[in-house]
């Protein structure tokens, strides 16, 4: 039997690995951390909106550390105020760099690899989805393709049963990314990517602030990627 725990964060890339890993593993199991990001409790909603759409049990784990030491480095994503960007200044590599300084967590995808492998560890083994992809590649050394290998390369010794990263949109940008969400089928309008969510709509969709880099990107990439955007803004991004 084929198992999978997916790292669930509740926006575009998390979404696919989800829909992904439902139509190619038997057994699949959303992970969700919870560590005081400002999107904290809308990330919670929509994993439980996916959890329940999909069928798929849901484990959120609280991890207090992570935010102490969140806080302790300054990132805005703990209880500050995220940069905001226009679609041109994702284009300049000394913005993108900066903004992604501004909201780095504290070896973030390090401490959820460890944990979903703790998870796999005890049930048997089994494969952690994780949507790297190449778009953020470029600007966080913890989504590219040699971060996967080298954390693969730790799980060897880690483990003792057989765990594995896997991350199936990683030589994708966020067109290729939006491509895969119609072919799924997934309800992506339901997802959230926005750094500083502005609540949700009576019919449940989050409200994106659409002026933040994640807005930003998620906008451009589905209207490059697929013509549509059926996400809710409170202000729609330009391109």
């Amino acid at each position: 039997m084929k198992r999978a725990v997916v790292l669930f964060s509740g926006g575009l890339d998390s979404t696919a690995c989800l829909y992904w890993a439902k139509r190619e593993y038997d057994e699949v199991i959303m992970l969700t951390a919870n560590y005081g990001s400002n999107e904290e409790k809308v990330t919670n909603r929509v994993a439980e909106f996916f959890s329940k759409e999909l069928g798929v049990p849901l484990k959120i784990v609280r991890l207090d550390f992570l935010e102490e030491f969140s806080k302790l480095r300054g990132t805005t994503l703990v209880g500050g105020e995220t940069p905001t960007v226009t679609a041109q200044e994702l284009e300049e590599t000394g913005r993108a760099k900066e903004t992604a300084k501004s909201v780095w967590v504290p070896a973030r995808n390090v401490v959820l690899i460890a944990t979903a492998a703790s998870l796999l560890d005890a049930l048997g083994g089994g494969d952690i989805i994780a949507g790297f992809n190449a778009e953020e590649g470029s600007t966080f050394p913890d989504n590219t393709r040699e971060f996967v290998e080298r954390m693969n390369e730790m799980l060897r010794y880690g483990t003792m049963a057989e765990v594995r990263v896997v991350a199936p949109l990683i030589d994708l940008d966020k067109r290729g990314i939006a491509k895969l969400l119609k072919e799924l089928n997934a309800k992506y309008e339901y997802s959230n990517s926005c750094y500083m969510p502005r609540g949700f709509t009576p019919d449940g969709k989050p409200v994106h602030c659409g002026r933040c880099e994640s807005c930003v990107r998620r906008h451009r990439g589905l209207m490059e990627g697929i013509g549509e955007d059926r996400t809710v803004y409170e202000v729609e991004p330009e391109l």
